[in-house]
């Protein structure tokens, strides 16, 4: 049931404008006849979708949330949003839902789709574009969406485009907007304008998109001085001396900052070359720039001159370390060791290979000792048999006497012979280790010598090292004081660079401020005062009769403000701000003083903690500038969970959603 109306909130003094539509502007240039959603093309029963007709004037989608919380949660995500979407995406827009919402449509709709009635300056359009393929997207001029059923439409909807893009600018806009680089496509920027996401509601006049609604809109990724140009050509504040002004300013600005990155450059390379010539004078960097302050004395004197003598006394400095830079030359003692070492390799050479060799033959020696010795083991062995002998069959001594008569043995050892074996036996034992002891004392003599050798090698090569690090101390002195004086040279340079650099980065920014100087000064030749005056008239109508409106254009931009018991700056107000902004500029349109189409769509446009009765005005006031729903020069479509006021304003309301079931939502599924 509608709220009961605050007759001392509602019936305010109406400021009596009179709206009076430009030449061929009694009919909105762009309007929206009749939204028509399929959830199957080939099933065109409404119930199944949904059918809903829009009239010029004021059009309300209402989704009341009441005071309770299961009400209040009824009157959100009931879809409202999701209908502004599907009328933005009939009027070209590039998606129709965030990705989440999207892919759930597909999977729900597949053959779905969405389509409109749309009047483009008197002529009767219909649209239709699925939900799945871009392909399928059709458009022609005629009354009945129920023609676009035949396939020879398929991917017709081009020709809409094109003509929708000169329902928003004149001729000469467009030939003013393929100058501005980064617009791809002009009406994208006017839809975006004329359909603002709700989210951008507190963001400023020319934020459109946000980028929680996903839309994939150019506008989102443009430069906020492409969206203003673009705002200020729909409200008839752009002009070809504008688009001069810009072009100017946009290349001074560029100058401006490419001076800026030379400088910056400059400074870093002389920061650099000033650290290398303080480290390599050993000084600290203040010391090597700037000059110091003059002495009183000096202060006459000129300043280059100055400079000149500091630069003279830093060259003094370098010439001074080049001269100090001592000389290592080679002497005789030091060719003497050279000498020395290579013949003491040398040397060592040769004995680290008798070493090797003499090593082998010891080994070879050690072993012939080990079997010379078993072999006189043995003879001795055989020695002691020989003398003593035994029965080879039970091992009984025998007396070799007897034997002889009575042993079956045919032949008894010779001790005689045995004895010479063993004796022979040990003189060759003795001459073999008397070889090898030789030998050995041989081996540790030249140890001993290749100890020497080394021990000398050492002393030498640490003489002949500490000479040559004498010379590369001395070379890296010398280079390094050559190369101070070459660091020198450079820093003189990257000084003038330094100063040539911020002088040109002063000129351009100089210039830059005095071309964005003369570009307010163009400024101030457009007049908002159509724009002032609609604004003012909504201020007065819907916040207070004392209150006051002033839209201004200047440097920084275009600025509505709403000033009443001083300027105004509550989040309510801020969103209440630029919905009366935009209203303003409908109405600038309705009487020709602006190219913008008479169309608007605001989702939700109601801040929180904005009072109902304010939000009843708004709708009031459009009701009273348009209230014959056939003769209204212009078409607001608003969507609210705000229940409207009754009477005449409710009487507008063109489709009323809910999400307390499928049935009562915008595409009757719970998505």
């Amino acid at each position: 049931m509608p709220r009961k109306q605050d007759r001392k909130t509602l019936d305010l003094q109406w400021p009596a404008p009179d709206l009076k539509p430009g030449a061929g502007l009694a009919e909105p240039r762009l309007w929206v006849q009749r939204l028509r959603l399929w959830h199957d093309f080939a099933d065109d029963d409404p119930a199944h979708g949904r059918n809903i007709e829009f009239r010029r004037g004021l059009n309300i989608v209402s989704s009341p949330a009441g005071p309770t919380a299961e009400q209040v949660s009824t009157g959100h995500a009931a879809g409202k949003t999701l209908l502004c979407r599907q009328i933005r995406y009939c009027l070209g827009e590039d998606t129709y839902a965030d990705p989440e919402d999207t892919a759930a449509i597909r999977a729900r709709f597949p053959n779905g789709g969405v389509g409109a009635e749309v009047r483009l300056c008197g002529e009767a359009w219909v649209v239709r574009r699925a939900f799945a393929s871009r392909a399928d997207d059709r458009a022609l001029r005629g009354e009945r969406l129920e023609d676009l059923a035949d396939d020879a439409h398929r991917g017709s909807f081009g020709a809409f485009r094109k003509a929708i893009e000169a329902v928003a600018f004149t001729d000469a806009h467009r030939e003013l907007l393929k100058e501005i680089e980064d617009i791809e496509v002009p009406w994208q920027y006017v839809l975006a304008w004329l359909t603002r996401d709700q989210e951008c509601r507190l963001d400023g006049l020319t934020h459109w998109r946000h980028p929680e609604s996903s839309s994939h809109s150019p506008v989102r990724k443009a430069a906020a001085e492409t969206r203003l140009n673009v705002l200020r050509m729909a409200t008839g504040l752009y002009s070809e001396q504008s688009n001069t002004a810009r072009k100017r300013a946009s290349a001074a600005s560029q100058t401006a900052s490419t001076a800026e990155s030379a400088a910056r450059q400059a400074d870093e390379r002389f920061k650099v070359l000033r650290r290398d010539l303080a480290s390599a004078l050993q000084r600290d960097e203040g010391d090597i720039w700037p000059p110091p302050p003059s002495s009183p004395e000096e202060a006459l004197h000129d300043e280059q001159a100055a400079r000149e003598a500091h630069i003279r006394k830093l060259e003094a400095l370098v010439d001074q370390r080049l001269r100090g830079t001592a000389v290592v030359e080679t002497t005789a003692a030091q060719k003497a060791n050279e000498q020395a070492l290579e013949a003491a390799r040398a040397e060592l050479a040769v004995v680290e290979q008798q070493i090797t060799d003499l090593d082998d033959e010891v080994k070879r020696g050690k072993a012939q000792l080990e079997l010379v010795s078993t072999d006189s083991a043995k003879a001795w062995a055989d020695l002691r048999s020989a003398k003593h002998p035994t029965c080879p069959y039970d091992d009984t001594p025998l007396n070799v006497e007897k034997a002889k008569f009575v042993c079956p043995m045919p032949r008894l050892p010779d001790p005689d012979a045995a004895r010479r074996l063993a004796q022979e036996s040990d003189t060759h034992q003795k001459k073999v280790a008397d070889e090898v002891i030789s030998m050995a004392n041989t081996l540790a003599k030249l140890k001993g010598q290749r100890a020497g050798l080394n021990t000398r090698i050492t002393n030498l090569e640490r003489a002949i090292e500490a000479h040559q690090l004498a010379i590369t101390r001395a070379t890296e002195e010398s280079q390094a004081a050559w190369a101070a004086k070459g660091t020198l040279r450079n820093f003189v340079a990257s000084v003038k660079a330094l100063e040539d650099t911020r002088a040109a980065e002063k000129k351009a920014k100089d210039a830059e401020k005095s071309i964005l100087e003369h570009k307010n000064e163009h400024l101030s030749t457009y007049s908002t005062a159509e724009l002032t005056k609609w604004f003012d008239v909504l201020v007065k109508q819907i916040v207070a009769n004392e209150a006051k409106g002033d839209v201004t254009l200047d440097g920084k931009g275009l600025h509505a403000t709403i000033q009443w018991r001083g300027r105004r700056r509550s989040v309510a107000l801020n969103s209440l701000r630029i919905v009366l902004f935009d209203l303003a500029a409908l109405l600038c349109a309705v009487e020709g003083t602006s190219s913008a189409p008479a169309f608007l769509l605001h989702d939700s446009p109601r801040e929180g903690d904005l009072d109902p009765w304010t939000y009843a005005r708004l709708f009031e006031a459009v009701l009273t500038l348009g209230p014959k729903e056939e003769m209204a020069p212009f078409q607001y479509i608003v969507t609210t969970t705000t229940e409207p006021p009754g009477g005449d304003v409710r009487e507008r309301v063109r489709v009323e959603l809910s999400a307390r079931s499928d049935a009562t939502r915008f595409f009757r599924v719970d998505l």
